[in-house]
């Protein structure tokens, strides 16, 4: 799956991978830099070189991660591939036109704070792209195990974390700092629980390509 995922990106994006060095550990990312429409999806792989054998970081999850413009659908744990060498793949999908980001960092005793970003500039959405199918009405996400994907199209205004359009309202799993207020015309693509409880799968407007859909395949 990764190799396949990835070649989605590197046929998008063009770019070579390229290793981002700290002073004690070593960062690397399988890109430069990422260039690719909103709403494109692949996998960034991350790897960490440790330099010292003693290193007093005692685990991996002492590696902190921070992003911007992305969603993260899902990541693998931290797999050892060679000598104190560790990998990680992220799957994103580019949520928002902008500069954004994918970013590693620690802090320990022996080498204080060090860091590596890896540059995300999202692009307008293409034409055949999975934005302008959502926003034509068309859900680009794959069929359900079960229920019936619905969508409402209106004026979307987000206040503490919840998007309502008219009459419809829907509590958001997780929202981004700068969507809040009113978004203007906006697609929201759901399902309904026998419960009658809504589920957001997706959310479609100028500038945005939200997916929820993930948590709804993990059950969250």
């Amino acid at each position: 799956m990764k190799k396949l995922v990835v070649s989605v990106f590197a046929a998008a994006i063009g770019v070579l991978a390229l290793t981002l060095s700290a002073a004690a550990c070593q960062f690397s990312f399988n890109f430069s830099q990422i260039t690719a429409p909103l709403g494109t999806v692949g996998e960034i792989g991350v790897r960490v070189e440790k330099d010292h054998n003693n290193c007093t970081l005692t685990s991996m999850d002492d590696y902190q991660f921070a992003w911007e413009d992305i969603q993260v659908l899902g990541q693998t744990a931290w797999a050892e591939i060679g000598p104190n060498l560790y990998e990680k793949w992220f799957q994103v999908s580019l949520s928002e036109i902008g500069d954004g980001y994918l970013m590693i960092s620690k802090n320990c005793t022996k080498e204080g704070y060090e860091e590596a970003v890896l540059p995300i500039i999202v692009l307008d959405p293409t034409a055949d792209s999975l934005w302008q199918q959502a926003n034509d009405g068309v859900y680009p996400l794959g069929v359900l195990e079960e229920g019936t994907v619905e969508n409402v199209v209106g004026d979307g205004i987000v206040s503490e974390g919840i998007l309502a359009i008219e009459e419809f309202a829907v509590d958001l799993p997780s929202v981004p700092d700068r969507l809040d207020g009113e978004m203007g015309p906006v697609r929201v693509f759901f399902m309904m629980t026998p419960e009658d409880i809504i589920i957001p799968l997706l959310i479609v407007s100028d500038g945005f390509f939200l997916r929820f859909d993930d948590q709804v395949a993990d059950g969250t």
